[in-house]
């Protein structure tokens, strides 16, 4: 009983550190697939930064962040009248890591996309 009573909370650190980097991990990758989608759309001229906002938001749908994540497209108006130029998505989420005992710390979740612009 001793042993595992010493044992037990470095087991658990060990546990919780897994599972913090599963949901930092899965969330990163949502994070940027939804950068990519909002990439996409924004490379066509029609698309305005609601239409990117409002994509990003359905492809997160599924995902528990702990807060909404932030959009921003550059240039703001699009690739409207800029074919052949560049458009970037970036999307940020804040990450709250909490392992007992050990870490406490938020951490700022970002993907980016960069797209060239589309007739």
């Amino acid at each position: 009983m001793a042993e595992f009573a010493l044992a037990l909370p470095a087991l658990l650190m060990i546990l919780f550190g897994m599972i913090e980097f599963g949901l930092v991990l899965s969330r990163a990758q949502a994070i940027e697939a939804a950068a990519r989608e909002g990439g996409r759309l924004a490379s066509v001229s029609s698309t305005t930064s609601a239409d990117v906002v409002s994509r990003v938001d359905a492809t997160l749908a599924g995902t528990a962040l702990d807060a909404p994540p932030a959009v921003a497209v550059i240039p703001s108006s699009g690739c409207d009248g800029r074919e052949g130029e560049s458009v970037t998505v970036t999307v940020t989420a804040p990450h709250q890591i909490t392992i007992p005992f050990v870490l406490d710390r938020e951490l700022t979740l970002t993907g980016q996309a960069v797209f060239r612009c589309e007739a």
